[in-house]
């Protein structure tokens, strides 16, 4: 029975849903698996955890000008390279209790940080642990890169192993397969959506409150297109507050959900998608055709996952809220051009990355262990 540590950071983020989609593939295609999905700098380092969350969050609300400057900076990178030995040297007391008491064959990061930290162990005890760092992002960063013998990463595209390689990465360490999301995404549709409402405009709200807005929703409303808004709000209850007051001065239907599970449905019936291009949600979005209109990215991450949807042809950045009203109009009332972005969108997406990812996984397991049986017999 194989035991896999998957490794995250920060609970319901994109990285979390990742590391998730990771587990239940693993699970599927073995129910032997023995599995454990944790939040690696929360458990071994529960007050860096905090600080480092407040302060992206400060940064990101406040000054993103500055998060945009510092992301993927090389220079950057050097000055924060002993904080970041500090943080990464893989000696905790928890992470070592962790370590010893699961004793896994292989480890997932679905985040540069635990990939490191489990480098800087693995490397501190002279273990050969297989590890894997699946980049959720497009385009990935320059603090993914840690070299090690057994390290290999998953990537969404040639692209981005190219950018890897460009890093000082091996391309025979990379394996493009795309970003992990829940198997099946694509054919579990369990919320009954009338087919006869007409077009459908979801709004993805953010857990966070840095997506849409209400005065987006406000805009979008102007639209002189028939359409009904369906708006997922996630976790943001000051949004679904807002919208559920005024939800009477809309002169469109509108739909208003908290936290949903089965957002693939919604995806599937809606037109067009506008929402903030985390790696995930435009992950899930590819996977189904469905076009995205991409508002107030987060620099850095974001904006590369923007860049990338952009020139695909599958998605189109609005720069301004007012912008949204044209462009909806435009696109329910062009049959052609979204045809042709649901086509993009299905081309980039891969809805069984996370079966991939967890089919590769076993099998280098499988292969390593008949290796060390051999070797053995030797």
């Amino acid at each position: 029975m194989a035991r896999i540590l998957i490794c995250y950071l920060v609970r319901h983020s994109g990285h979390h849903s990742a590391a998730c989609a990771v587990e239940s593939a693993l699970h599927k295609l073995d129910p032997t698996v023995e599995t454990l999905c944790v939040d690696l700098l929360e458990y071994s380092h529960p007050k860096w955890s905090a600080i480092l969350q407040k302060t992206y969050m400060v940064t990101i609300r406040r000054t993103p000008e500055v998060w945009e400057a510092l992301y993927d900076n090389s220079f950057f990178e050097y000055l924060t390279r002993k904080i970041r030995g500090l943080i990464q040297r893989g000696n905790s007391k928890p992470l070592v209790q962790l370590m010893e008491t699961f004793r896994p064959d292989a480890a997932i990061c679905t985040q540069a940080h635990p990939l490191a930290v489990l480098n800087a162990y693995a490397e501190r005890r002279n273990l050969e642990l297989p590890l894997w760092g699946v980049v959720t992002d497009f385009i990935p960063h320059r603090f993914w890169v840690s070299k090690g013998p057994r390290i290999e990463y998953v990537v969404a595209d040639e692209a981005a192993a190219e950018r890897l390689v460009w890093l000082g990465i091996e391309r025979k360490s990379t394996h493009v397969m795309g970003i992990p999301i829940h198997p099946g995404f694509v054919a579990e549709r369990k919320t009954r959506i009338s087919r006869e409402d007409g077009p459908r405009v979801l709004v993805m709200g953010g857990s966070r409150g840095l997506g849409a807005r209400l005065r987006t929703i406000r805009q979008l409303d102007r639209s002189v297109q028939d359409f009904t808004i369906d708006v997922v709000t996630g976790t943001n209850r000051r949004l679904r507050t807002k919208l559920i007051r005024h939800r009477n001065s809309f002169r469109h239907p509108i739909r208003i959900r908290g936290y949903v599970k089965d957002v693939v449905a919604l995806m599937h019936r809606a037109s067009v998608l506008i929402s903030k291009p985390g790696g995930l949600t435009a992950a899930e979005a590819a996977s189904v055709g469905l076009p995205m209109l991409l508002i107030r990215p987060l620099p850095g991450q974001e904006q590369g996952n923007t860049d990338v949807l952009v020139r695909h042809g599958a998605a189109v950045h609005l720069a301004h809220d007012r912008d949204i009203n044209p462009v909806v109009t435009t696109l329910l009332g062009n049959k052609e051009l979204l045809t042709m972005m649901r086509e993009r969108a299905l081309a980039l997406g891969k809805p069984h990355a996370a079966l991939d990812i967890a089919r590769h996984v076993l099998a280098s397991l499988e292969l390593r262990t008949k290796e060390l049986v051999g070797a053995a017999h030797v």
